[in-house]
């Protein structure tokens, strides 16, 4: 009997720390994106698993499945993920005219592949994404406390971008987690002037997107700014003098700054050294139907077409509406940043989106998962509770609905 009274003494006991642990404000950095993370994973975990087994899905020539013996795996390997897999399993690809694997970037398929020997490559692609969401998220939840300085803005961010309708691809073996977590961390060293992190993980980015090779120009501006050069004082003559002695005293850490692109380097060195165009991986873009027209023709474009469609009988590309409503978000949002959070945060923003949508509006809802500073933005709106609980309630629903779209290989971004 004393045994069990201490027992219970003890559980009592580890339950309180816990719970004063939990509770913690030192702690918040890791406890708030823990919840975001295990809610927002079990919604689209148990949709995806509902719609997997509940709905037929569609079937026929190139609708895969990797491991239907295992259905929690399964899932999340749909669509492109069939070529991060194939790079890992048998290397690149390359042939004019066909949809090549060359197109997709070198870091995610390195990362699963230092896995794939213990699990195999579907589960260390799943293990990659879900390790890098949660970094993510912790990352950017220390971003937004330390912009805004309010931890409750930081705790609505990671729940927004972790909830938003398309974030069942920070599951998926998509490569959208990991550039998401080494964009937040070379914003998070930039912003606090640890350039040679900053330069580490912008490396990281350019090695993981096309677009990550901007982040030179991103953490050129932090570092501007850091010796009193912005775009909004450029034409006085006390920034120039501040960027002259940043030049005289600092020069090495802006050298570091301008090895950023290294990743993006190394990979057109391999396509030139393996197949003879360091830039195949656009040139196999056309395969895709992907032209550069610009997204000043692009939206106008698939949006006539959108509002030309059947809405009585059905016959509507809806994927377009929620790509162009991502777009405009995107792009608002961003207009509001500069002011907000500076120049290098709202150029961000519309790299990320404006580079995909000047070739097509597809997938651009998925794009827009790692334009962060959006949700950012969101977050600190979110102080009015009516706005907090559309958030919450809309992104989550949708959320559902798109995993139970993806899953059944119904196009979505």
């Amino acid at each position: 009997m004393q045994a069990i009274h201490q027992l219970r003494d003890v559980s009592n006991e580890n339950l309180t720390r816990f719970v004063g642990w939990w509770n913690n404000p030192s702690y918040y950095w890791i406890t708030r994106p823990l919840v975001a993370f295990i809610i927002t994973r079990l919604i689209v975990f148990i949709a995806a698993y509902l719609a997997e087994i509940a709905i037929p899905g569609l079937s026929g020539a190139g609708l895969y499945h990797v491991n239907p013996n295992n259905v929690f795996l399964d899932v999340w390997a749909r669509w492109d993920s069939a070529f991060y897999l194939s790079i890992v399993e048998r290397g690149y690809f390359f042939q004019i005219g066909t949809q090549s694997s060359v197109a997709f970037f070198p870091l995610y398929p390195l990362l699963i592949s230092l896995l794939a020997p213990l699990v195999g490559s579907l589960a260390a692609g799943v293990i990659v994404s879900h390790t890098c969401l949660f970094g993510a998220l912790i990352f950017l939840y220390r971003l937004t406390e330390f912009e805004f300085h309010d931890s409750r803005t930081a705790a609505r961010t990671v729940f927004y971008i972790a909830s938003f309708p398309t974030a069942f691809f920070f599951s998926a073996v998509y490569t959208e987690s990991t550039f998401l977590l080494f964009s937040i961390a070379t914003f998070y060293f930039a912003r606090r002037h640890l350039w040679a992190w900053a330069m580490l993980f912008g490396i990281f980015c350019s090695a993981a997107r096309i677009i990550g090779f901007t982040m030179v120009g991103v953490v050129g501006l932090e570092w501007l700014a850091a010796h009193g050069w912005t775009l909004g004082t450029f034409l006085k003559m006390d920034a120039w003098r501040n960027l002259i002695r940043g030049l005289r005293t600092d020069w090495l850490n802006l050298l570091l700054i301008l090895m950023i692109p290294l990743g993006l380097i190394s990979y057109m060195v391999f396509l030139y050294t393996t197949y003879g165009d360091p830039v195949a991986f656009n040139t196999t873009q056309a395969a895709w139907g992907r032209e550069t027209l610009g997204f000043w023709t692009v939206i106008p474009r698939d949006l006539f077409r959108f509002l030309g469609g059947n809405f009585l009988t059905g016959d509507i590309w809806y994927h377009v509406a929620l790509d162009i409503g991502a777009f405009f978000l995107v792009v608002a949002v961003a207009l509001v940043l500069w002011r907000r959070l500076g120049a290098s945060y709202a150029l961000y923003c519309l790299i990320s989106i404006l580079i995909p949508a000047s070739s097509g509006s597809g997938s651009l809802s998925r794009y827009a998962l790692v334009a962060f500073p959006v949700f950012m933005m969101l977050g600190w709106w979110g102080r009015s509770s009516t706005l907090d609980r559309t958030i919450t309630i809309g992104f989550s629903m949708f959320l559902g609905v798109l995993t139970t779209v993806f899953v059944n290989w119904i196009f979505v971004a």
